[in-house]
């Protein structure tokens, strides 16, 4: 190894000597009026070690530069996570004049110090919309709806690809029943999320078709075909076998629901058409031969809704108290006990969000804690926890 080293650099001396010798002969230089005689190959020497000094001293600068700018992004996000806001704001100050997603952390720490009164001037300085869209989600959970959409309009209009924009609009746009914008929004959403949300993405769009096909009335086909080809949820096949009950193709319905109990989702499916009691009617037959697939609960309700008290008694022992209790004043004509019922039925709501929220009847988005899908048909037993206030549907 040292024998290769010292031939290297006899080698390299060599080499520069052969230089040298080829560029020995002097040039005049003219600098300031005053004439030089140089070597050539100095000249060429120093032109070289110029060529490599100034690039060497300009990326030594940046490099301090961006030492002291990571040093002080590293220390603000290790201050905002550790809780300490103040000094957060202290270290993030300064590089957020210079990288806009730096001000998505200083955002953050002054939310916890400040809330939101040091946030717009921090949200004019944005260029690239995330900003406008963080503080348009938190607006939209403190019910702001007319401040939280502005900032997600604002948003989009500097980056279209936004995804937390475009799903605050379309949550908004399902809050205030403007279904037709929330199927728009949803679109550009699956066209511009990650491959790996592409399903939960459609099935949010399925459902969101289907409750749409409530309110767009002259559409309604057209948007339950397009529903059942997009993504198949119990929401999905239940407002189809609705549609079917109600153009007379009992058939097709039956045989829907046949698919229905293939799949387990019997339970769900019955109680979203318990709604409308013509419905239930057509499939009184289902009920009778199948009605052992379903939850005690589920068909106390149906029968309940179809008035077959008969068929009640025989399950009583099998059912909840609340729903026992509506089951026994049924029968009365006693005001107190009708107004029993009445009440029981109210308070003991059948669906429940995983946040807490009951539902009398099932929905896709949930307003309290604005999630899709996580809304379930419960059991006898409270599978959301402790009550916490009703619902406003």
């Amino acid at each position: 190894m040292n024998f290769i080293k010292i031939l290297l650099i006899v080698a390299l001396t060599i080499a520069f000597l052969i230089f040298v010798a080829q560029h020995a002969y002097y040039v005049n230089l003219n600098f300031f009026g005053s004439t030089y005689s140089v070597p050539l190959f100095v000249i060429i020497l120093f032109s070289l070690a110029l060529g490599f000094l100034l690039p060497t001293l300009y990326f030594l600068v940046r490099e301090v530069r961006l030492k002291g700018f990571i040093k002080d992004v590293g220390s603000g996000v290790l201050n905002l996570f550790n809780g300490y806001p103040s000094k957060a704001e202290r270290d993030l100050s300064g590089p957020s004049k210079k990288e806009e997603w730096v001000s998505l952390f200083l955002a953050q720490a002054l939310l916890q110090k400040d809330g939101m009164g040091k946030l717009e001037e921090l949200r004019v300085m944005s260029v690239g919309g995330s900003l406008d869209a963080l503080l348009g989600s938190m607006l939209l959970k403190e019910r702001e709806y007319q401040k939280a959409k502005d900032l997600f309009l604002s948003s989009i209009s500097k980056n279209p690809a936004n995804l937390r924009a475009l799903r605050g609009l379309r949550d908004l746009s399902f809050l205030e029943e403007d279904l037709q914008s929330c199927i728009e929004y949803q679109q550009r959403v699956i066209k511009n999320c990650e491959k790996w949300e592409k399903e939960e993405e459609k099935r949010i769009m399925a459902e969101v078709l289907s409750h749409a096909s409530e309110k767009l009335t002259n559409r309604r086909k057209e948007l339950l075909e397009k529903a059942m080809d997009t993504k198949r949820s119990f929401y999905v096949l239940a407002r189809w076998i609705q549609y079917l009950l109600e153009e007379e193709d009992t058939k097709e319905a039956k045989r829907q629901i046949e698919r229905v109990f293939d799949a387990n989702l019997q339970n769900q499916v019955f109680m979203v058409l318990s709604r409308k009691e013509e419905h239930l009617a057509k499939l009184i037959d289902v009920l009778r031969e199948r009605g052992n697939h379903l939850q005690p609960d589920v068909l106390a309700r149906l029968y309940m809704r179809l008035n077959l008290l008969t068929q009640l008694k025989d399950m009583l022992d099998k059912l909840p108290e609340p729903l026992k209790l509506m089951a026994l004043t049924m029968e009365s004509h006693r005001d107190t006990d009708r107004l029993c019922n009445e009440v029981v039925s109210d308070l003991y709501k059948p669906w429940v969000c995983t946040c807490g929220e009951y539902y009398n009847y099932y929905v896709p988005f949930c307003e309290r804690c604005f999630s899709w899908g996580n809304i379930k048909l419960r059991g006898n037993e409270h599978v959301g926890g402790p009550r916490k206030k009703d619902s406003k549907t």
